[in-house]
């Protein structure tokens, strides 16, 4: 069990459609300024913003009801001085490697002639 804080947020799920790359838009209300410092730090960083969804269900909060849940990647987020709005897209798993290792010579002299 962890603690969380509440914080006024809208959550849009993705139409059940064939879209590539589904994407859950959520925007916070209210933001502080501590949640805009946090973003303004993340810019300045190549590492990837990352949110988990966690459906719960109001008759059994003891746990997600999804296992494992979802992890989903930060994109567009936009900030005012009344909300933050973001999109957040699953791994495109369409136009990632397989398999996910890269075979080179240096890596693989075998593969050298």
């Amino acid at each position: 069990m962890v603690t969380f804080v509440a914080l006024a947020f809208d959550l849009s799920l993705p139409p059940i459609d064939t879209a590539p790359v589904p994407e859950i838009t959520v925007t916070l209300d209210n933001v502080s300024r501590e949640i805009v410092r946090h973003l303004d730090a993340a810019v300045a960083t190549q590492d990837r913003i990352e949110m988990t969804y966690r459906p719960y269900l109001s008759t059994d909060k003891e746990g997600p009801q999804m296992d494992p849940p979802i992890t989903l990647g930060l994109t567009e987020v936009e900030a005012n001085a009344l909300q933050v709005t973001g999109r957040a897209r699953m791994l495109d798993i369409g136009n990632k490697a397989f398999p996910s290792e890269t075979y080179t010579a240096t890596r693989f002299p075998g593969l050298a002639r």
